[in-house]
């Protein structure tokens, strides 16, 4: 062998000789480092490329009109529906009073209603002669009838009366009671010098003062013709009417 391949091998020989400091255990460790950092890296990748494809692929998810009610969603109106005009309500209260004076007296051959509001009302026998305000409506109207005698009609009014009724002076027949909601209803017929009832009334008063009263004459109230000899309508179906739980009269 000669000097030259001597100088070689010994080089080489060298070169191979692990470091001093060499720690298997460390490059280990170095190495398991390297292949976790790498793990992460692949899983944070992945983990993004899902969320980009999530947020495209969302919102073609989502219903259309439900996308737009989260971007505007308000909260909703608790505005009160427009009340009833006293117009409407006359009317209502007097196509309900026709109704079931119709399936209570089967003997009429027509009934239907005519009923309008007043603005003010005084009475002639106010003591001081008070007048409703303008914006308190009185209810006024009839009930129209035909039965075998001929037409006639029952006088209906509603509203705060700035004076008490006297409904027992004179009268035949009188009796009151309390309904269960506070109301008092007085019931009042009257022979007014003759054999027979010439004139039946029932009142209903309110605890607010509100007043209904239904009156059956022995002649046509809205007309004032027609006189006959008795009521067409007798005081216990007035009742009837003026305490019928479907009519709101206040």
């Amino acid at each position: 062998m000669s000097e030259q391949e001597i100088r070689e091998g010994m080089l080489l020989a060298v070169w191979d000789e692990p470091p001093l400091d060499f720690d298997p255990d460390a490059l280990i460790r170095r190495v398991e480092q390297k292949k976790s950092r790498r793990r992460a890296l692949v899983g944070v990748g992945v983990a993004t490329a899902v969320i980009a494809v999530a947020s495209f692929a969302l919102p073609g998810l989502l219903p259309r009109d439900r996308d737009s009610q989260l971007g505007s969603e308000t909260p909703p109106s608790s505005s009160a529906p427009p009340s009833e005009s006293a117009e409407k309500k006359a009317q209502r209260i007097g196509e309900r009073l026709a109704e079931t004076l119709g399936v209570r007296m089967t003997n009429f051959k027509e009934v239907y209603s005519d009923f309008r509001t007043v603005s003010t009302t005084s009475s002639p026998n106010s003591p001081s002669g008070q007048r409703n305000a303008a914006d308190d409506p009185d209810l006024h109207g009839y009930v129209h009838l035909t039965d075998g005698i001929g037409p006639t009609a029952l006088r209906v009014t509603g509203g705060k009366l700035p004076y008490e009724l006297d409904l027992c002076s004179g009268a035949v027949y009188c009796h009151s009671s309390t309904r269960s909601d506070g109301s008092v209803v007085t019931e009042a017929e009257y022979a007014e010098g003759a054999q027979e009832i010439t004139r039946s009334v029932s009142v209903r008063k309110f605890k607010s003062g509100y007043v209904a009263q239904i009156q059956s004459f022995n002649y046509n109230p809205a007309s004032g013709s027609g006189l006959r000899q008795t009521v067409p309508v007798r005081v216990g179906v007035l009742t009837e009417l003026v305490t019928d739980s479907s009519i709101n009269w206040e």
